[in-house]
C-alpha cells in the first residue's frame, strides 16, 4: 500500500472515527456510574521478556535476529499459572513491533503465529491479555520516536497496517478477555500524537468495531496525555490509559537512562529520612563513577537540586491521592466510567546493597499506596514488571520465578 496523502487521510480518519463512535452511541445506553464493567480486567502485571526487546544482528547488519523471541513457552506457562494463583487476572504483554515491521513473507507469518500462541497460552491460564505494542530502542528504525514522526511517514503507515492485521487476529477471539494497546508511551506531545492516534483508532475500528482497545495519550502516556483523550471517551470498548512513576527521584533513582541516574538512597515519603542521607550517598556514587573529574562537581550540584526539589514537594500518599482525584474528576466530567480508566504501568526500582532490605520496604510502601489509591477510585491497574533487567522486576530474584513477598503484600495478592 502506498502512503496515504495527509489531507485525504485526515478526511478518511474523521469519517471512520465519527462512524465508529456513532455506532457505539446508537447501540449503547448512556453510561452511568453503576453501568456494567467494560472488562473483567482489574489487577494486571506487565510481561516484557516473552515478546519484547527483540535482539539485532551484529553490525553492519540492520536485521533483527530470527526468530526474534525465545521459542519455548514451557517456562512462560508455569509463570502464568503462578501469577493466576497469586491473584492477577490479566497480563499486559509487551510486544516489540520492530520485527513485525521488518520481516516479510513466511517469516512475518511466523511472527503472527508466535504472538497468537502466546495469547492463547495466557488465555488458557485463566488470564486476560492486553497485546501492548511496545517499541524498544534496540533498532533505530523502529524506536517510538521513529514511529511517531507523522501520519504520512511511511513507517507509521506500515505501523497502521500492523495494527489492523493484529486487530483482525485478536478479533477472532470470542472472549472479552483480549485487548489491543495502540502504542506504549507515545513520546511526542499530545497535540502531535492526536492525529496519529485518530488514524490508528479509525483504521482499527474499521476492521474490528468491537475489539477492546487500550489508548495511551502523548507525552509518554502521562496523566496530561490521557486528559487529552476526551474525544474517544465515548467508545465503551476503549480503556483510557495513563502511567504513573511519580516522584521520578524515588522511582527511577539510579536508572542510567534518566536524569535520576546519580540519585541514591532517596526516601519515600519525601520527608521520611534526612535529606543529608541522600546527598551523601549520591555524592559517593558520583565520586566512584567514570565521569571526568571536571563533570563530577556539576553532577553533584545537579543531584543536590533534584533532591532538594523532591524534599520541598513533601511528596507522600496524599500527593498520589490528589493526582488520582484529578483523573477521576476528569473521567466523571466526560461520562467515562472509572472502570474504563487503566493505570497501565506503575513501578519503582529495587534497591540493592547493605541498606536494600530497609529501602525496599519503602518501595513496597509506594507500590501499596499507588495500588490502593487506584483501587479506591475504581481504576484498573497493571504493575510493571514481572521480569526486567532495568531494576523494576517484581521477582524475588531474577533467576527465579517467585514474586518478592514484599511486592505480593503491597499489591494485595495471595502468597503461593
Amino acid at each position: 500500500m502506498l502512503p496515504i496523502k495527509p489531507s485525504n487521510h485526515r478526511r478518511r480518519v474523521q469519517r471512520a472515527v465519527c462512524v465508529a463512535l456513532g455506532v457505539w452511541l446508537l447501540t449503547t445506553p448512556a453510561w452511568a456510574e453503576d453501568a456494567p464493567s467494560a472488562t473483567a480486567m482489574r489487577r494486571g502485571i506487565g510481561i516484557a521478556d516473552a515478546l519484547g526487546w527483540a535482539p539485532v544482528e551484529p553490525a553492519p547488519s540492520r536485521a533483527f535476529v530470527f526468530p526474534p523471541f525465545e521459542e519455548s513457552t514451557q517456562s512462560l506457562g508455569n509463570e502464568l499459572a503462578a501469577l493466576r494463583r497469586a491473584g492477577f487476572d490479566f497480563v499486559r504483554l509487551a510486544v516489540d513491533p520492530g520485527p513485525f515491521l521488518q520481516f516479510q513473507g513466511s517469516r512475518r507469518d511466523h511472527l503472527d503465529d508466535m504472538l497468537m500462541d502466546r495469547v492463547r497460552l495466557i488465555r488458557s491460564s485463566g488470564l486476560s491479555v492486553i497485546v501492548d505494542f511496545h517499541p524498544s530502542d534496540l533498532h533505530e528504525d523502529y524506536t517510538a520516536q521513529a514511529l511517531t514522526r507523522g501520519v504520512g511517514v511511511p513507517v507509521f503507515q506500515a505501523y497502521l497496517r500492523l495494527l489492523v492485521r493484529t486487530a483482525a487476529l485478536l478479533d477472532r477471539s470470542p472472549s472479552r478477555g483480549v485487548a489491543l494497546e495502540i502504542m506504549n508511551e507515545p513520546p511526542v506531545s499530545p497535540g502531535r500524537w492526536q492525529p496519529m492516534l485518530d488514524a490508528a483508532y479509525g483504521a482499527v475500528r474499521e476492521r474490528a468495531p468491537h475489539l477492546l482497545l487500550v489508548l495511551d495519550g502523548g507525552d509518554e502516556g502521562s496523566v496530561e496525555g490521557m486528559l487529552g483523550l476526551d474525544k474517544l471517551a465515548a467508545d465503551p470498548a476503549a480503556l483510557l490509559s495513563f502511567h504513573y512513576y511519580d516522584p521520578y527521584q524515588f522511582t527511577h533513582q539510579g536508572a542510567p537512562w534518566v536524569a535520576a541516574r546519580y540519585l541514591v538512597d532517596v526516601p519515600y515519603p519525601a520527608l521520611r529520612r534526612s535529606l543529608q542521607d541522600s546527598l551523601d550517598a549520591s555524592a559517593a556514587l558520583i565520586a566512584t563513577s567514570d565521569l571526568p573529574s571536571s563533570q563530577k562537581a556539576l553532577a553533584i550540584l545537579d543531584a543536590r537540586q533534584r533532591l532538594q526539589s523532591y524534599r520541598r514537594s513533601a511528596f507522600d500518599r496524599g500527593t498520589i491521592a490528589q493526582n488520582f482525584d484529578r483523573i477521576a474528576g476528569w473521567a466523571r466530567d466526560h461520562r467515562l466510567p472509572l472502570d474504563r480508566v487503566i493505570l497501565g504501568e506503575f513501578g519503582a526500582r529495587r534497591q540493592d546493597g547493605p541498606l536494600g532490605q530497609a529501602r525496599n520496604a519503602e518501595r513496597a510502601q509506594w507500590l501499596r499506596d499507588v495500588r490502593e489509591e487506584a483501587e479506591a477510585r475504581g481504576f484498573i491497574w497493571a504493575a510493571w514488571v514481572y521480569r526486567d533487567t532495568g531494576g523494576f522486576s517484581l521477582l524475588q530474584n531474577e533467576d527465579g520465578t517467585a514474586l518478592d513477598p514484599l511486592v505480593i503484600e503491597a499489591l494485595g495478592l495471595a502468597r503461593p
